[in-house]
């Protein structure tokens, strides 16, 4: 995907506020995590597709890191070996 085409798209603006969010030393992962179960079960469902995309960009071996996130990689790497086994249907 084109740099541009990223950029402009919903989902990158969306990553930035969530970016936003999470650039703060409030920011509480567990609060969090809870909140999203208040989602209807379809953004769930699309919220837990989403997630795993992300491991999956992070376990990819040609992904650039330094110290500060090659544990992300890393775990993200032993996750996919049980996520890759997982169909995660659109309901």
């Amino acid at each position: 995907m084109e740099r541009f085409e990223l950029e402009n798209s919903r989902e990158f603006k969306a990553a930035q506020e969530l970016a936003r969010a999470l650039n703060d030393y409030g920011w509480n992962e567990k609060r969090f995590a809870l909140a999203t179960t208040t989602f209807h079960k379809t953004l769930q469902q699309t919220l837990f597709r989403t997630i795993v995309e992300i491991l999956k960009v992070y376990a990819d071996p040609q992904r650039r890191t330094d110290l500060r996130n090659e544990a992300s990689k890393e775990g993200a790497k032993k996750l996919m070996e049980v996520l890759e086994e997982l169909h995660i249907p659109f309901i």
